[in-house]
């Protein structure tokens, strides 16, 4: 690779002074990634810095190979290249160092990548136990929302001792029951990494001195999403000695949600970093786009009162850029959605654009719920990426598990009638234990009886271990189903809208995500997947069993090969990569950026920096 002619705002920044702390702002797309690099090549072949006193931390694996790649490009021979890490990558060759040196135990089993869904089956496995010991009633606790927390916990050093959960009390217990469940299969898992290192370090006095304080330089990339554990981290690691460069921007701070905590880099690097002098350096040329998307993203970023004011100039000044405004009043968006899959379709049919070359951006998934719908009408291959299409989330699957089980409730009971009971048992909750309803279902199946009669000895019989509130929501639960097989058996103009809208209204549906939830991002994600759904099932006009067959067969891509698939996804999962199209539907005041509030919000968080137990 040629040189790069840097700009002077870079070349600064490569030849910032020792003994100097540097925070750096770099707008999208200013090359920041080259100029680390260009640092890299300064300190090593111009002042001679040995490499193995450079401690480089970057955000994710895809970072970290790129920064690889930008090394050698720079003229850097391999074996002058300082190691680079992830956060995760150094923690996981400080724990194998550790097993070695007898300090940690030689068989940890890692539940990670094919073993990750592990997490999920002792989470699982966590909640019954507790749900068994009448810790908490059945129904209680999510165990995706368990997981999330349990994440968030420990990437804030949280151990369960201080877990609290604005909103749900019952899932810190189930913290301290899956963390008990860990330890005692001596496992570790991805999110365990950096709490370890860091209680190590912090320990164990010989390690201390063999680890930390002994570079000459760190350099952190993305520095606006590093969370408290990985801040930790960068102290322990940089002690006193070395000279703490950290590169990221202010206005780039979507992860808080799930940890980050964009203060470090707005106001407090110099209070935590205070043994050195600071500098503060600025990269304000995008090479990624021109004028006109960069003074657009600077109007609207400006409003932004909690950020550091810097200014964001289109490095090519000549770049041709287009953004289109689609208005819409009306609260269900479908002539929006209409409108954006048309010019979704001129791209592709009249002006020849790849679909992979497109992509549709959100902040939520239930953003994309609409688009989907409105892709599916017009049999436009798509797939969505980090979440199964909106018609398979749970919460649409159990309302068709409602239908599915009330045209079998008085058929002989099977395996895959016991499956849909449980599906809907706590949908809305009715604090049935999953235990006593498959034991009713399997002794129904033994004795070749149907699901209703299932449910009638669950209630009637002298020996059975609801009390008599869950024995009346049984009943009740047994009636409605009749009804619903009614209504689908006996109306033969019922359309599955009006059947879906029905079942939604009768049992409170949406209300029921706010009761489990609370009022927040959680709980409005979920109800407006259900209320696209419905738009959706009311658009095809299909009978209550044609739609059942209908949904089963569905395929968002329609066997096309993936380049010829538009990708739907969110923000978080592009962040940092560049695309010729890009659709955002819903991007409106409190969609993007969400303004609900989120009950997800672990208490300790409330704790100041350096709490610990």
């Amino acid at each position: 690779m040629p040189n790069v002619r840097l700009t002077s705002e870079q070349e600064a920044v490569t030849h910032h002074p020792f003994e100097r702390h540097a925070r750096v702002l770099a707008v999208a797309g200013s090359g920041k990634t080259i100029t680390m690099a260009y640092r890299i090549k300064y300190l090593v072949m111009e002042r001679n810095v040995n490499p193995n006193s450079i401690r480089v931390l970057m955000f994710n694996r895809l970072a970290r190979k790129q920064f690889h790649e930008r090394l050698t490009e720079v003229g850097i021979p391999i074996e002058h290249q300082p190691q680079v890490h992830t956060f995760h990558s150094f923690c996981y060759q400080f724990i194998q160092k550790m097993m070695k040196a007898g300090l940690l135990s030689p068989t940890f089993d890692f539940w990670l990548e094919g073993k990750a869904e592990l997490i999920w089956l002792y989470t699982n496995i966590a909640i019954n136990n507790l749900e068994k010991r009448e810790a908490f009633p059945p129904g209680q606790v999510d165990p995706e929302q368990a997981m999330e927390a349990i994440q968030l916990w420990k990437g804030s050093l949280i151990p369960p001792s201080r877990a609290g959960y604005r909103g749900n009390a019952h899932i810190p217990l189930v913290y301290e029951e899956f963390e008990k469940l860990r330890m005692q299969k001596n496992a570790l898992t991805y999110d365990d990494f950096i709490p370890l290192t860091v209680d190590i370090l912090e320990t164990e006095q010989s390690v201390n001195q063999q680890w930390c304080n002994r570079a000459d330089h760190v350099i952190v990339d993305e520095y606006q999403d590093v969370n408290y554990g990985q801040q930790r981290l960068i102290e322990l690691l940089a002690g006193q000695r070395a000279d703490v460069m950290v590169v990221g921007d202010d206005d780039q701070t979507i992860y808080e949600w799930r940890g980050a905590r964009p203060s470090y880099i707005i106001r407090e690097f110099q209070s935590v970093f205070a043994n050195k002098p600071h500098l503060d350096y600025t990269l304000s040329r995008s090479f990624r786009f021109g004028p006109v998307i960069a003074q657009c993203a600077y109007n609207t970023i400006s409003f932004n009162t909690t950020r550091v004011k810097k200014p964001l100039i289109a490095y090519f000044a000549k770049r041709p850029a287009q953004i289109h405004v689609v208005e819409d009043s009306s609260e269900q968006s479908t002539d929006v959605n209409k409108e954006l899959a048309e010019q979704v379709v001129a791209l592709v049919k009249g002006e020849d654009v790849k679909p992979k070359e497109i992509k549709v951006l959100v902040r939520m998934f239930a953003q994309l719920s609409g688009l989907e719908a409105e892709f599916l009408a017009r049999r436009i291959p798509y797939q969505v990426r980090g979440r199964a299409p909106f018609f398979e989330r749970r919460e649409i699957r159990v309302l068709l598990d409602y239908i599915r089980l009330a045209l079998e409730v008085n058929r002989p009971a099977t395996k895959q009638a016991e499956r849909w009971l449980l599906s809907i048992a706590n949908m809305p909750s009715r604090k049935l234990a999953r235990k006593h309803l498959s034991r009713a279902m399997r002794s129904a199946q033994f004795h070749k009886a149907s699901t209703r009669q299932a449910l009638a000895e669950l209630v009637d019989s002298p020996e059975t271990p609801l009390i008599r509130p869950q024995r009346e929501r049984v009943t009740e639960l047994a009636t409605f189903l009749e009804r619903t097989c009614e209504r689908v058996m006996g109306e033969p103009d019922l359309l599955a809208s009006n059947l879906l809208k029905w079942l939604v209204d009768s049992l409170n549906y949406l209300e029921h995500f706010d009761d489990y939830y609370g009022d927040g991002e959680e709980s409005f994600d979920r109800k407006h997947t259900v209320l696209h759904f419905l738009d959706y099932v009311a658009r095809t006009r299909l009978r209550p069993l044609e739609f059942i067959e209908h949904v089963e067969s569905l395929d968002t891509t329609r066997g096309a090969p993936e380049k010829q698939q538009i990708v739907m996804t969110t923000v978080f999962r592009v962040k940092g990569l560049e695309f010729d199209y890009v659709f955002i539907p819903q991007c409106e005041e409190r969609y993007m950026p969400c303004l609900y509030g989120t009950d997800m919000l672990c208490q300790a968080r409330r704790w100041p920096i350096g709490a610990r137990e």
